[in-house]
């Protein structure tokens, strides 16, 4: 990573030590590791079409430091806000195969009325900074991103209540920047719900926009026939009107959640509907072949990055489906990228070269118990007796 002049370099970690610490039990001499647990880096960064320092919170996925891969962005509005949570599903959902590894960038508040607003209210005098704000972002901001880290092309831009307006006014104003959008109870009310009215102008202009929108809300937070629920209903109204052929969109409501709470549940579905061209399709489990398989495997690698995989449950219950049938190469084929993708788990190992051995193909079998057995000790959970019984065994038929 280079480091740039106008950089400063904070740690946010969970817990209060910035390094490995050691410290004394309170009933015995033994010592204990305290290890801190970061879930990103905060910067200042000096803009010059903003004219202030603005913080920066920047997470990276697990395995960034140990793999070459490129990475699909998130940029966050309210950073600080919306980060902790963000990171939290974003971890449960990658373990899953629900989403990619993502490098999120969180862009920290400083004035929202004034970032996240396109026109002045005269209400708020401060208010209209937005086209300046989102000068920022594409002129600075991801710039400095796409220079200083591994990221692919994928963008995604998600924002919270007023931060909901202004993602919706980005995607209205440079619909390319972004190639999905994430609004979470948008506030469409704002100057007599014009976004809804730039809308239906929009989206009749540009009949062949591609892009993923999802709108979330908590049903708590207005009626259905007033209120900020009903303002998102008319913008998505504004879409039905005249809603191009590739775009796709979801609006959703989180029950009994409110303005505060329903962003943790718009973050999880948000980014479920965002990457579900990454689940597997219908057709490949009704009318399995290879090449549908790898076709979709390389697929979403190609979209999202060499990391981006199926959940183990996934490529397991489509092979164990294909064995049921005694279909073991197609089997094969799945398990195989499934050891790829998850090279640590020796379950997954065992039961390849358990399918090699069904079909027939004893020196691969053995050669896969082999690969399981010099797996790190860690791994293993204590198989390797077993392990080394499989290869007595096949080595001696």
């Amino acid at each position: 990573m280079k480091k740039l002049s106008n950089i400063i370099l904070l740690l946010i970690t969970i817990v209060s030590c910035h390094s490995n610490l050691t410290t004394k039990t309170s009933n015995s001499n033994k010592k204990t590791t305290i290890d801190s647990l970061t879930i990103g880096y905060k910067y200042t960064f000096k803009s010059k079409l903003l004219n202030e320092n603005r913080p920066i919170i920047i997470s990276l996925p697990k395995k960034y430091s140990t793999s070459n891969a490129n990475y699909p962005v998130l940029y966050l509005t309210d950073g600080m806000q919306n980060i902790w949570h963000t990171i939290g599903t974003i971890e449960v959902l990658t373990r899953t195969g629900n989403i990619p590894p993502l490098i999120v960038v969180g862009i920290e508040s400083t004035n929202r009325k004034r970032d996240f607003t396109f026109t002045n209210s005269d209400n708020n005098p401060e208010s209209g900074g937005g086209l300046t704000f989102l000068s920022f972002i594409e002129s600075e901001l991801i710039p400095h991103i796409e220079t200083n880290y591994r990221v692919n092309s994928f963008r995604v831009l998600e924002g919270h209540s007023l931060g909901g307006l202004f993602t919706a006014s980005v995607l209205m104003e440079k619909p390319n920047l972004f190639d999905a959008y994430i609004m979470m109870s948008p506030s469409f009310w704002w100057n007599k719900e014009e976004a809804t009215e730039k809308a239906k102008l929009f989206f009749k202009a540009n009949p062949d926009i591609e892009k993923k929108l999802f709108f979330g809300i908590g049903t708590y937070e207005s009626g259905t026939k007033w209120g900020m629920r009903k303002e998102l209903t008319n913008f998505i109204d504004a879409i039905k009107e005249n809603q191009p052929k590739k775009l796709q969109f979801e609006h959703k409501e989180m029950e009994k959640e409110g303005h505060m709470s329903s962003p943790l549940l718009s973050t999880y579905y948000g980014l479920k509907y965002t990457f579900s061209d990454m689940l597997f399709t219908d057709e490949i489990y009704d009318n399995y072949t290879d090449e549908k398989f790898l076709k979709h495997e390389n697929f979403i690698m190609t979209k999202y990055g060499k990391e981006a995989k199926q959940s183990a449950e996934e490529y397991l219950g489509l092979a164990f489906n294909l064995i049921n049938k005694e279909k073991y190469s197609n089997a094969i084929t799945i398990l195989k990228r499934s050891v790829e993708a998850y090279d640590f788990d020796i379950n997954i190992r065992m039961i390849l070269a358990s399918t090699y051995e069904k079909n027939n193909d004893i020196k691969k079998a053995i050669a896969t118990y082999k690969k399981a057995v010099n797996l790190p000790l860690k791994y293993k959970l204590s198989r390797e007796k077993e392990i080394r019984k499989h290869i007595i065994r096949l080595e001696n038929n």
